[in-house]
């Protein structure tokens, strides 16, 4: 009979662990989704992220790309079923570029396939050049709690060689020294 080497486990204790009942899961932790819009009004040299700028023609795909969102959450639901959900994030991109009637129907959509936890917090990713205080309105309105404000610099400088569309008293929240870009259009 060969000696078994050190430190291998023993039959005896493998089987106990591979016993029906021994092994007890505790109920599955709660979510955070992240939602992904991809589109920017301008693609930043440094960004690594799937983000595109707006197509010049056409605007954004916003109602197609919406029935993607949900075809793929969908598909996601029978590893997620009857988790709460603690936190939604809209990232991109630059998701606030989407219309508040669009991130309306994209939580509604979330929330008629996953439970959302009194007091979720729904975060959307919005930049200093986009910004527009009665779509903000909107978003509150939609069910957005929270605004993630993508700031890279106050250095005037430093934002036109990042390529950022803000200078740094649109990012401090005064007001804009040069002309704010226009919201895109939205295809269907």
């Amino acid at each position: 009979m060969a000696a078994e080497p050190i430190g291998a486990p023993t039959v005896d204790i493998v089987q106990r662990y591979l016993r029906a009942g021994t092994l007890r899961l505790g109920d599955p932790p709660p979510l955070s989704l992240y939602v992904h819009l991809p589109w920017c009004l301008a693609k930043c040299p440094y960004c690594d992220f799937n983000s595109h700028a707006v197509p010049a023609m056409g605007g954004l795909p916003e109602q197609r790309y919406l029935e993607a969102l949900v075809a793929d959450l969908e598909s996601a639901l029978p590893q997620v079923w009857g988790r709460p959900v603690v936190s939604v994030f809209i990232g991109g991109g630059t998701p606030s570029l989407i219309t508040p009637l669009g991130i309306e129907r994209l939580l509604g959509d979330i929330r008629a396939r996953l439970p959302l936890e009194p007091g979720c917090e729904i975060t959307l990713e919005a930049n200093p050049g986009s910004f527009e205080r009665g779509r903000f309105k909107s978003f509150r309105a939609a069910g957005v709690t929270r605004l993630s404000i993508g700031v890279q610099s106050f250095d005037d400088g430093m934002l036109r060689q990042l390529g950022r569309v803000h200078d740094a008293a649109q990012a401090r929240g005064r007001s804009p020294k040069r002309k704010r870009p226009s919201i895109p259009s939205i295809s269907t």
